[in-house]
């Protein structure tokens, strides 16, 4: 179960940070590591670790709605652990609301799958954007009550 970071895992956040950096086109790490520190600070990062080891970390927005970074571990990408984190935002941190990421948009070079998870993860194409000056899209998740009532 992803738990909330603390302080003491920052290190290892950014040293996972750097082996997803393929999911972040434009990355400047001094700026990530103020806004990581104010994520923990306000209990707005997780954390799943396995054996103490680090494995999968995501902070969002709670205001927002939005998941501003979500890193796995590339030895445990196929291991479910993104709907993990999904689950514990949905049903603990912002249950009954829209959840939403960007990420590259369709045909770009640099995407080496992540546009393909946010689809299997269930969420939703939706407007394209410019982040940091690189081009993006939005992809949104419906409230998990919507699914229910859908289904």
């Amino acid at each position: 179960m992803a738990g909330l970071a603390e302080k003491a895992d920052i290190l290892a956040w950014m040293n996972l940070m750097r082996l997803v950096i393929d999911g972040y086109p434009v990355m400047d790490e001094a700026d990530y590591l103020s806004k990581l520190i104010t994520a923990i600070n306000e209990k707005r990062a997780l954390v799943l670790k396995d054996n103490g080891v680090l494995i999968g970390a995501m902070a969002f927005s709670s205001q927002l709605g939005c998941i501003d970074f979500l890193g796995i571990n590339p030895q445990y990408r196929k291991q479910g652990i993104q709907k993990l984190f999904l689950d514990a935002l949905m049903d603990i941190y912002l249950p009954g609301q829209e959840i939403s990421m960007t990420t590259y948009r369709e045909d770009d070079k640099a995407d080496t799958g992540h546009r393909d998870i946010l689809k299997q993860l269930g969420f939703a194409e939706r407007e394209l954007l410019i982040e940091f000056g690189y081009p993006t899209q939005r992809f949104v998740l419906p409230p998990k009550y919507m699914e229910d009532i859908q289904e």
